[in-house]
């Protein structure tokens, strides 16, 4: 039977929002191909909680093809009978806020954190739901592990499903049966020898838990394995003391399967990103594009007007994983609508402002709207939640541009500042997305840095930057992003 799931909801859409054009349908395939990567169980429900579709992990879960799960009730997924006693969907089509809980589900041993959210039509009635649900079985075996003695510990960490390793000074001093069957002999020997070309940034990030105390740092490798196969983890490590040692306990899961996937979602999102400019005749641009995670919440798009003007965006939606992606791909949407209703960036601002409150409910969006006209040779640079920006002209003088303005979706009546510059040929500009604001600070960047670099080996240099940051502890904790544009 074919899988009508996915079709089910993009009519459903299309009838509420009455957009029926091609970058809406571009924009929605995008949003498949997204949450094809995602791990977590995405579920999409009527508000009588019958299913419409859930996502590859969903029915991977449930064990359901899609003509077992479509027009079911929820609970009967879970071969109940009646709804379960917390149950979130009623509540969040009552309050229409975005809900969540944490359950037991009895029936595959699993505890899930709950995210159920209110899709609101422009009348304001909840037209579905979409529900999340993240396994957090690793998380709650953790606590409870914490809590009892050493040995009811030992005891427990072996009933494990995953893979834990106790290290102290780099060195396995305890390896559950999980991690047993990866290799015969783990203990005593160091845990760097399993990753060769992670060794020199394990080490590193071993002396940073150690010192700082970490608690919950999660890092993905590629270990080689006794019969040399190569696969990759994810690795939850924390602080502890055992033994009265300074220690590092290290929950392991390997995720071969879904980096795989998630890099194939990214490839996506990195597909829809422009890397050239729409007029290259008239401009060069350089961009830099890293995510915090495989999957980003950043983006940014280009409109070419006609052969003299060009419309863009940069912005960062809120949330991460699946709620990056459906708000990505909505705005998508929404944005070429407002550039086909006017091609000035302070109306566009506005514009999805007022879309943003109207279908994307409690999500806020930072943004930073531009137009260049170069029949005229003028840039307007509007500013919502995306504030700065830098500008160099022809003879190296550099400035800090200010365009104030809340996030898209916050206040109804919101006023964004608008700055205009009328620029030449050698001019630069530079924007970015909030993640490098802490490293794109006036107090940090020199003039030297700026009139000294090409936009190539600025952005060269902020990569480099970003590349060293990745290996420490902390990692990079948002996406960032930058478009450094040089007119010809």
């Amino acid at each position: 039977m074919k899988d009508t799931s996915t079709k089910n909801i993009f009519d459903e859409l299309n009838t509420k929002n009455k957009v029926q054009n091609e970058k809406k349908l571009q924009s929605l395939t995008l949003l498949k191909d997204v949450l094809k990567g995602i791990t977590d169980i995405i579920g999409v429900y009527k508000t009588d909680r019958t299913v419409m579709f859930y996502n590859e992990a969903g029915y991977n879960f449930y064990k359901k093809k899609p003509e077992e799960a479509i027009g079911k009730k929820c609970y009967e997924m879970l071969d109940r009978k009646q709804p379960c006693s917390n149950c979130l969907i009623d509540k969040a089509v009552e309050s229409r806020q975005i809900l969540r809980n944490q359950k037991y589900i009895s029936k595959f041993n699993k505890y899930m954190e709950c995210c159920c959210n209110p899709v609101i039509d422009d009348s304001g009635e909840v037209i579905f739901i979409v529900e999340q649900l993240r396994d957090i079985t690793e998380k709650m075996e953790l606590e409870n592990i914490l809590k009892e003695s050493e040995e009811r510990y030992r005891k427990m960490i072996n009933l494990s499903p995953y893979a834990i390793v106790i290290t102290v000074d780099g060195k396995v001093i305890f390896a559950n049966k999980e991690a047993l069957k990866y290799y015969d002999n783990l203990i005593g020997e160091n845990i760097d020898k399993y990753s060769p070309d992670f060794s020199e940034t394990i080490n590193m990030r071993i002396k940073q838990i150690i010192k700082t105390k970490t608690q919950s740092a999660v890092f993905d490798y590629k270990i080689v394995l006794d019969d040399s196969n190569v696969i990759d983890i994810e690795v939850s490590s924390n602080y502890m003391i055992y033994n009265g040692q300074p220690a590092i306990l290290s929950i392991i899961r390997e995720i071969t399967k879904r980096k795989k996937e998630l890099n194939a979602a990214a490839k996506v999102q990195k597909r829809w990103l422009k890397k050239s400019f729409p007029l290259p005749n008239k401009a060069n641009m350089e961009t830099l594009y890293k995510p915090a995670k495989t999957v980003s919440g950043d983006f940014f798009a280009f409109k070419k007007v006609n052969e003299n003007l060009v419309v863009g965006i940069i912005g960062d939606v809120s949330g991460k994983g699946i709620s990056a992606g459906l708000n990505i791909s909505a705005f998508y949407v929404l944005f070429h609508e407002a550039v086909l209703k006017s091609h000035n960036p302070a109306e566009i601002i506005i514009n999805l402002n007022e879309k943003i409150v109207d279908y994307l409910g409690e999500s806020y969006i930072a943004a930073c709207c531009f137009s260049f006209d170069f029949k005229n040779n003028e840039a307007k640079i509007v500013g919502a939640g995306i504030n700065q920006f830098i500008y160099q002209n022809s003879n190296c003088k550099f400035e800090w541009g200010t365009v104030k303005g809340p996030f898209l979706g916050m206040f109804e009546n919101s006023i964004f500042d608008e700055q205009i510059i009328n620029f030449q040929s050698g001019d630069k500009f530079y924007f970015f997305s909030d993640g490098l604001e802490g490293i794109l600070d006036p107090d940090k960047i020199t003039e030297d840095n700026i009139i000294k670099s090409t936009i190539s080996e600025f952005k060269n240099c902020i990569n480099s930057y970003l590349t060293n940051m990745s290996t420490e502890v902390q990692g990079i904790k948002d996406d960032c992003t930058l478009i450094a544009l040089e007119m010809k």
